[in-house]
């Protein structure tokens, strides 16, 4: 199947979504365990005045690490995640606009097979699945009519609805 923009895009933000969590998550560790040690430590706490560096080699080599992992995980958090958010915010035009494709077929044909959508937008099925999902079944909002995954399958949210277990989209007015 040949992705079409969208799908190249849409693809690509659920991979970065992955990519910058995973990072994120790496990063924020290594901070905390680095500034943990050196508030919890005296011999790391080289960032108070009068605390020198160790004439004991393991030491001072133990304290370079830690102060130097904190820098790093702290510069390189911010320039990481600063450019890295202003990707994630160019999604957003683009997901609106995939939105109001999807519905737009959704609510010319009545009613849609996954597969079909796939064809008509040219985004893999699994992306558009997830972005199905997330659109009828957003959490903490009062719009929600019903979610009823285990007797009828059927998501509704306004006059859309989603067949999980059918995998097809319906529109009712």
């Amino acid at each position: 199947m040949k992705l079409s923009f969208y799908g190249k895009v849409i693809h690509f933000y659920m991979w970065f979504g992955k990519f910058v969590i995973k990072v994120s998550m790496i990063l924020i560790c290594t901070l905390l365990v680095s500034l943990i040690l050196m508030l919890s430590v005296p011999q790391f706490s080289l960032h108070e005045p009068g605390v020198e560096i160790s004439h004991y080699v393991p030491l001072a080599i133990a304290q370079v690490i830690v102060t130097s992992t904190f820098l790093v995980s702290l510069v390189g958090g911010i320039a990481f995640e600063i450019p890295a958010g202003c990707i994630a915010l160019l999604e957003i035009p683009i997901e609106i606009f995939l939105k109001k494709r999807v519905y737009k077929l959704v609510k010319e044909k009545r009613k849609i097979s996954i597969d079909e959508l796939v064809r008509e937008t040219g985004v893999l099925e699994n992306d558009l699945s997830f972005l199905i999902k997330n659109w009828i079944m957003r959490p903490m909002t009062e719009d929600i009519y019903k979610v009823d995954r285990v007797t009828t399958g059927m998501a509704i949210r306004g006059h859309m609805q989603f067949n999980i277990g059918a995998k097809e989209l319906y529109w009712q007015e």
